[in-house]
C-alpha cells in the first residue's frame, strides 16, 4: 500500500463521539475508512470517509471473530483504537493486526494493567492519587462500616456512583451478585470545574510528543453521579497538569494516546482519578483548539517519522455536545418533559452561533461542511428527544 495515502481507520461510526472523532481528522486532511454497526447514513453519506464497512461491535463478538472480520474487510491503513477495550484488543491481537496491514502505536498489555491499579502509582510523578481498592461485594458488604464516607463505586464502564453513607451503600451492593467486583475510590470534593484531563500522546519509544489539556465546565446529570458524560468542556493549559501526566505515562513506559483524568482538591494538589489507555471521547475540542494530536499520530504510524515534544494548543476553543447517538444518550438528563423542549432550544441558539462562525466553538458531530451527515445525526437526536417525551406524557398520565 502507498502510504501516502494510507487511511486512518476508527471503528464504530455509528457512535457520535467516534463520528466526530472522524471528522476532526478529517479536517485535518486525513483519508478515513472504518467500520459501523448497524450501517448509519451518516457513516455513508460523510464527506470525510472514503470507506465504510457494516462490521458488529467488539462488545457484541468474540475477540477472535472481530479480528477475523477485520481481515476479511480488507481495510488497510493506521489503526485507532477510541475505546479501552479496543486497546485490550489491539495489544491482545497486535502481530495479526499488523500482518494484515494495520499500523498503530498502543500501550502493552503491562502498562494497561499498572494503569487500572492506580494503588500502584502512588510514587511515580508529581500528582497524586485518589486512594482505591478492590473488593468483592460478600468482602464489602463485611467491612462496609470501616470505610470512609463520601466515596466512588466504579462496577462497569461509565457506572460510577458516589455514597455519602454505609447505609446507601449497603442497600446498593445488597441488590448485586455477591461475586461482583468492586473498585472503591475516595471522593475527592469540589465542583464539575476542578475535573480536567490531559491527553497524551508517546511515541513507540514512550517519549512524550503531543499533548492537550482541557477542563469540564459541565456533565451530564445521570444516576451514575459526577462522572457523567461531559457536556461542555474548554481547552486550557494547565501545565501542572500536562508534566504530572507524562511523569506518571514515562513511568509506566506508555505508547500511543492515554487520557489521564484528575480532580484538583480544595489546596490545589491534583489527584488521578483514572488513566485511560486511548484517546479522549473529546480529543475532538483538542483538534479543534490545534492541538495536533491525530496528525502527529497519523505521522508516526504511517510514516515513521521522529517527533519532537511540543504542545500547540491555543486554550481557546470551547466544546458543547450539541448531537450525541448510540451509547451516548442526548446530552440532557429527560427527567422534565418541558425541559427537553427548553434544551432543544437552547441547542437552536449554539446552531446559529456556530453558523455565525463564532470562533473557536465545537458543537461535537455537528461540521457544516459535513452537512449531509451532520442533518442525519440532528435527526437521530430528535428523534429520540421525541421518544423520550412521549414516554414521560404517557407517565404523567
Amino acid at each position: 500500500m502507498n502510504k501516502n495515502k494510507m487511511p486512518l481507520i476508527i471503528h464504530d461510526f455509528q457512535d457520535s463521539q467516534m463520528f466526530a472523532l472522524a471528522q476532526a481528522a478529517g479536517r485535518a486532511g486525513m483519508p478515513l475508512s472504518g467500520s459501523c454497526w448497524p450501517m448509519e447514513p451518516w457513516a455513508k453519506s460523510s464527506v470525510y470517509i472514503d470507506k465504510c464497512v457494516e462490521m458488529r461491535c467488539l462488545s457484541e463478538v468474540i475477540a477472535g471473530t472481530y479480528a477475523r472480520e477485520w481481515k476479511l474487510s480488507g481495510l488497510q491503513g493506521v489503526w485507532l483504537p477510541c475505546v479501552d477495550d479496543m486497546a485490550q484488543f489491539t495489544a491482545k491481537y497486535k502481530d495479526f493486526l499488523e500482518s494484515i496491514g494495520m499500523c498503530f502505536l498502543v500501550p502493552s498489555f503491562e502498562s494497561m494493567e499498572k494503569a487500572l491499579d492506580v494503588e500502584q502509582l502512588s510514587d511515580i510523578g508529581s500528582l497524586k492519587i485518589a486512594p482505591m481498592h478492590t473488593l468483592f461485594a460478600r468482602d464489602l458488604l463485611k467491612n462496609i462500616d470501616n470505610e470512609r464516607f463520601p466515596l466512588i463505586i466504579k462496577s462497569t464502564r461509565n457506572a460510577f456512583r458516589k455514597f455519602e453513607s454505609a447505609e446507601g451503600l449497603r442497600e446498593f451492593v445488597l441488590q448485586s451478585d455477591e461475586d461482583a467486583v468492586y473498585r472503591i475510590q475516595d471522593y475527592i470534593d469540589g465542583p464539575v470545574t476542578s475535573m480536567a484531563s490531559a491527553i497524551v500522546l508517546f511515541d513507540a519509544e514512550s517519549r512524550p510528543v503531543r499533548g492537550f489539556t482541557g477542563r469540564r465546565l459541565r456533565v451530564a446529570d445521570t444516576k451514575f453521579g459526577p462522572f457523567g458524560e461531559t457536556l461542555a468542556a474548554k481547552a486550557e493549559w494547565i501545565p501542572e497538569l500536562y508534566e504530572g501526566a507524562c511523569e506518571l505515562l514515562t513511568g509506566l513506559q506508555w505508547r500511543g494516546f492515554a487520557e489521564v483524568e484528575c480532580k484538583q482538591a480544595a489546596n490545589g494538589d491534583w489527584y488521578v482519578m483514572e488513566v485511560n489507555p486511548r484517546v479522549s471521547g473529546w480529543t475532538c475540542l483538542a483538534e479543534a483548539d490545534g492541538a495536533g494530536l491525530l496528525s502527529a499520530y497519523y505521522q508516526l504510524c504511517a510514516h515513521d517519522v521522529q517527533l519532537e515534544e511540543a504542545c500547540l494548543q491555543h486554550s481557546k476553543a470551547d466544546y458543547v455536545r450539541m448531537i450525541a447517538t448510540c451509547y451516548h444518550d442526548p446530552e440532557w438528563d429527560a427527567s422534565e418533559y418541558s425541559s427537553i423542549w427548553k434544551k432543544c432550544k437552547r441547542l437552536l441558539v449554539l446552531f446559529f452561533e456556530y453558523r455565525n462562525r463564532r470562533p473557536w466553538r465545537l458543537l461535537g458531530a455537528w461540521d457544516s461542511r459535513d452537512l449531509k451527515a451532520s442533518l442525519s445525526i440532528a435527526w437521530q437526536t430528535l428523534y429520540i428527544v421525541y421518544k423520550v417525551s412521549k414516554t414521560i406524557r404517557k407517565t404523567d398520565v
